[in-house]
């Protein structure tokens, strides 16, 4: 009798100590620091080894017998932990779903056939598909805009990874309504605009503020450069700005690294020294500060300006501004700039 009472004992003994330890090993919490993606349809053994080999759990074993017996639907996707966590914490976790996310970012200036590139290079878009989809009339209507291009808001984004072309361009879309549609409300435009502009719209505004932003990346510069291109509408005057040379050729399937003589004058109505006023759209998508400077600008009486050392020189004469590219140029070398750097 004593016999089987000790052996009652060391077994409940036992079965205690195992109890404790599964215990632990399914609630003590431990420092973790790691990303996982978990494929569909992904065995559990798989996925608990590649927790294990994170060092993110150590008995993998006890946890998979835990998991069937819970009946715990572990989920497709991508995670990141970090912090304190107990292995039926992370278990938790990875029934989530969390979706795979792409990174990408559109910056400040690129225009379609940039923004073409950049989701074709990360999967989102076929070669050319953005640059189709600008043109669709029904896809354009479903986001309720007369063009693409100035629509596709300069950021940083984290997307479905299984997200087609016309979903990531929607977000972006979406992206720029939220940011810059609430500086529109109540704007009320400053005379230069509205003399420059006549009719003022957004889609004029977004053109204005494409071609600053394809002048300068320089903050200080952009109200002033915007200033000079509503000076130059008020007077009538060419814009002629290098920028939409570029546009010009890249529309018509022709990438210029560089202007020569007599590229100024290929015909399109976006080249503003073939066509006075504005172009008929925005060539870039432009970027807060761009759009701020377009509707704001610093009134001024310049009307040129040439480029030195990565900035701006102005001038409210034509004669000046010939001075200015003299001192620049010098000794007969040949003007990059002659009328090409109009302004």
């Amino acid at each position: 009798m004593k016999r089987f009472l000790v052996f009652v004992f060391v077994f409940i003994l036992g079965v205690f100590f195992v109890f404790s330890y599964i215990r632990k090993s399914l609630n003590e919490k431990k420092q973790v620091d790691f990303s996982l993606r978990i494929e569909k349809n992904q065995k559990i053994k798989k996925v608990l080894e590649k927790l294990k080999n994170l060092k993110a759990i150590e008995n993998d074993k006890i946890l998979y017998f835990w998991i069937r017996f819970n009946h715990i639907p572990i989920k497709a996707g991508c995670y990141r932990l970090k912090g304190e966590y107990s292995p039926i914490e992370i278990i938790k976790e990875l029934t989530k779903g969390t979706p795979c996310l792409t990174k990408f970012t559109i910056p400040e200036g690129a225009n379609i056939f940039d923004v073409d590139r950049i989701l074709s290079e990360k999967g989102f878009c076929k070669k050319g598909e953005v640059i189709k989809l600008s043109k669709d009339r029904n896809f354009l209507n479903s986001l309720k805009l007369k063009f693409l291009e100035g629509y596709v808001f300069p950021d940083t984004y984290y997307v479905k990874e299984s997200a087609n072309c016309e979903e990531v361009l929607k977000i972006a879309v979406e992206n720029f309504k939220k940011k810059v549609e609430p500086l529109f409300k109540g704007y009320n435009p400053p005379i230069i605009v509205k003399k420059g502009l006549g009719k003022v719209s957004k889609e004029k505004i977004l053109t204005v503020a494409s071609i600053v932003e394809k002048e300068t990346s320089i903050p200080e510069e952009k109200p002033i450069i915007a200033g000079i291109i509503y000076n130059r509408l008020i007077k009538r005057m060419k814009l002629q700005c290098d920028p939409t040379v570029y546009y010009s050729y890249r529309l018509a399937g022709i990438e210029k690294r560089k202007l020569h003589k007599g590229d100024t004058l290929f015909p399109s109505p976006y080249n503003t020294y073939y066509t006075k006023g504005l172009p008929p759209t925005p060539i870039c998508n432009p970027g807060l500060e761009s759009i701020e400077a377009a509707m704001f600008p610093k009134k001024t009486s310049y009307l040129y300006f040439v480029a030195k050392d990565g900035r701006h020189l102005f001038s409210k004469s034509y004669n000046h501004h010939l001075k200015l590219i003299r001192k620049i140029y010098k000794y007969g070398e040949k003007r990059k700039e002659k009328t090409v750097r109009n302004r």
